[in-house]
């Protein structure tokens, strides 16, 4: 099989995490993408229990049949890096063609990452959302050097997580950027409120 991996946070998942997902499903011929939400040891801002992001995941891919959800980080007891779980993945996938979805702004980041000669032998599948020449430079150099395949993604880089936390203490319309289940979800589990 071919599969896609798209590791983040998803705090919540939006709908452009959705549209992306389906876009490589459907412009790099995939079976399925999984989500994996990372685990509750991230350092991160207004950051929900994991069991909550896996929750909202599900219901916001239960129409979905090519899309499922991992609670791979879920057993972890303290913060593990990309090359953790990666090598993880290859392994349990080792009969499958797997790829890593991510932004381009964290694909270019990777360099930075622990075990970044390790990291770049992986395949990759990049979501390239923002205008911004420089980036387009580097990502056209990183193709000719490593298996990555670049998605140009349209009206997505306007919705994030952090609008959506936003808008849910400021008690504005979540509509076209959350699936509305997730918000019904988030709304009866009193998330993301000050």
């Amino acid at each position: 099989m071919k599969i896609g991996f798209f590791g983040g946070s998803f705090n919540p998942p939006s709908i452009a995490h959705l549209k992306l997902a389906r876009k490589a499903i459907t412009e790099c011929n995939l079976d399925k993408v999984i989500f994996i939400p990372i685990g509750d040891f991230y350092n991160k801002k207004e950051l929900v229990k994991i069991d909550n992001r896996i929750d909202m995941l599900k219901i916001a891919t239960k129409n979905d049949t090519n899309i499922e959800v991992s609670d791979l980080e879920k057993y972890f007891k303290e913060k593990i890096y990309a090359c953790d779980i990666f090598r993880i993945i290859k392994n349990k996938y080792s009969n499958d063609d797997i790829f890593f979805l991510m932004g381009e702004d964290n694909y270019l980041k990777l360099s930075t990452w622990k075990n970044y000669n390790e990291l770049k032998n992986y395949k990759y599948i990049i979501f390239e959302r923002y205008d911004n020449t420089k980036n387009k430079e580097n990502l056209k150099k990183e193709k000719q050097n490593f298996n990555i395949y670049v998605i140009r993604c349209e009206n997505t880089k306007e919705i994030s997580s952090t609008l959506i936390r936003e808008r849910i203490k400021n008690k504005y319309s979540l509509e076209n950027i959350i699936d509305n289940d997730v918000e019904k979800y988030i709304l009866e589990n009193k998330l993301y409120i000050r």
